[in-house]
């Protein structure tokens, strides 16, 4: 099979409306991206969505199923209702990057419940883990079993760059080093280049560092950190601001890139993380995330469009699988903590407008509808020496449909293709023994057998049907699709004549 699902192991959504900032509702059948507008003020308040999917999972899918093959995945969320959406409109999806509970609330508790996620604790009401976030980014970064903060220390004082827990504090005086178990001291210039080698000199002379090292290079004002301890190298931009001799530290790992602010202790992997304050008397929390290239995506709807979200997620599942997989060749990665779903910053921002309604099924829906994390590859091999029907009239049956299966089975269907009405010929033997065989672009279709919703859309890359001496064929995970549900193939041909689709009733259930 080509296209593959797993379904949330939990999602919620979060409002930042005054009376509802401590409010949960993680097992509410709604997901909600909405402004609401104050009870007191006329201030329209923004809600996001927290969704996760679960990491073993996520590996089963991509070990065992894909293999070594490229894939992409995207988040699709079912829409449920939607009101006065403007004409253009952008919904946006980042990985979340601490750790949240689910709870058990719902929008309509009365009183709410408060055991769970909301806009402004990460748990709960009364364990009151806070939501890192405010108007700056971040930083706290961890890999291997060594760290790197950078700190901005209180006013009037430098930054503070710390290593593996090492404390590197620039300094005026001459006493450049103190080599002790907490702090070294650097000495600051105007020279940017001489920072840099300062810098270099201390964490070298470091007798707590041992399996680091740090080289300088002056042109480019970057100080590169190697050593088994780091698992990879790690680099960090020196810089000064003018008239004031305090140094700036910038600091990157792989595609990350954070600067120096309010400091943070993350997990492995960890990245500088972001959480927009959105406006002016609006409680701050609502998540936390990283930014940056391969932790984004973007859906943009206009009007008339169908509005079921749809958004690529795929370099953000590849940094959650480095996490999963450890030595894999992957990029990279950050824990998997989930996504976030929510307006554009602009949007969030704007107090004035409510910018319409946009409602989502939950995993705790019960419709047919619940939101998935579907993966989706080439699984295709087409290779034949028999006859090639590329034009006429083309009868086909799916000749080994069971009509029930089991949902942790995987099927290979066999189809049978020959001409209509075949040819009239003088020979010894019948055509319809020879084994015949439909053009390499040729798809399958899945729909639900009762709503006739799209699982599996005609995917020109993705759902091709294969080849081999028998025939015809392709595979698919029954654990992938919803139990005790009817589902219906459909499949399309596009050959001499234009596109042929064949819709035969070709029905079957999973059973669980």
């Amino acid at each position: 099979m080509a296209y593959y699902s797993i379904f949330p192991e939990k999602d919620t959504t979060i409002y930042s409306h005054p009376d509802r900032i401590k409010m949960n509702t993680g097992h509410d059948e709604i997901l909600e991206i909405v402004k609401e507008r104050g009870t007191s003020d006329q201030r329209y308040y923004p809600s996001r969505i927290l969704i996760k999917f679960n990491n073993e999972e996520i590996k089963d899918v991509i070990e065992n199923k894909i293999g070594s093959s490229i894939f992409t995945s995207s988040i699709e969320l079912y829409s449920a209702e939607h009101k006065n959406l403007t004409t253009i409109l952008n919904v946006e999806a980042y990985a979340v990057s601490r750790s949240w509970s689910e709870g058990s609330g719902r929008f309509t508790n009365v009183p709410i419940t408060s055991n769970g996620t909301s806009w402004v604790y990460r748990d709960n009401d009364i364990e009151k883990s806070t939501w890192l976030t405010g108007s700056v980014i971040t930083t706290g970064l961890t890999f291997g079993s060594s760290s790197i903060n950078i700190n901005e220390l209180p006013s009037g004082s430098s930054m503070e760059l710390t290593i593996n827990g090492m404390d590197f504090i620039p300094v005026i005086s001459a006493s450049l080093f103190d080599n002790s178990s907490q702090e070294n001291y650097i000495q600051i210039s105007s020279s940017i280049e001489q920072l840099g080698l300062n810098l270099q000199t201390a964490i070298n002379a470091s007798s707590s560092l041992t399996s680091i090292t740090a080289s300088f290079t002056g042109s480019t004002n970057i100080l590169t950190l190697s050593g088994s301890s780091l698992g990879t190298n790690v680099t960090i931009t020196t810089s000064s601001i003018s008239g004031n001799n305090q140094p700036v530290f910038t600091s990157s790992i792989g595609n990350f890139s954070v600067q120096g602010a309010t400091s943070i202790t993350t997990t492995p992997f960890a990245a500088g993380t972001s959480g927009s304050l959105i406006a002016s008397g609006i409680t701050e929390g609502g998540g936390e995330w990283y930014t940056g290239s391969g932790f984004y995506s973007t859906q943009q709807f206009l009007n008339g469009d169908d509005l079921d979200v749809n958004l690529d997620v795929t370099s953000i599942v590849l940094k959650h699988s480095a996490s999963l997989f450890g030595g894999h060749t992957y990029p990279t990665g950050i824990l998997n903590n989930g996504f976030i779903i929510k307006h554009p910053e602009i949007v969030e921002e704007n107090t004035s407008s409510s910018f319409g309604e946009m409602a989502y099924f939950s995993t705790d829906t019960h419709t047919i509808y619940p939101p998935k994390l579907t993966f989706k590859w080439d699984d295709s091999s087409y290779s034949h020496s028999g006859t090639t029907l590329t034009s006429g009239d083309i009868f086909l049956t799916l000749y080994n449909n069971k009509e029930e299966f089991q949902r942790k089975s995987k099927q290979r269907f066999r189809l049978t293709t020959r001409k209509r009405y075949p040819d009239r010929t003088f020979t010894t033997t019948s055509n319809y023994i020879d084994t015949q065989y439909l053009p390499s672009t040729s798809y399958y279709s899945l729909r639900d057998g009762e709503t006739d919703e799209v699982i599996i859309p005609f995917d020109t890359i993705n759902t091709k049907l294969s080849a081999d001496s028998e025939g015809m064929y392709f595979d698919l995970h029954m654990d992938g699709l919803q139990p005790e549900r009817y589902y219906k193939f459909q499949f399309r041909t596009d050959n001499n004549d234009g596109i042929q689709i064949f819709d035969e009733d070709y029905i079957f259930k999973v059973v669980r």
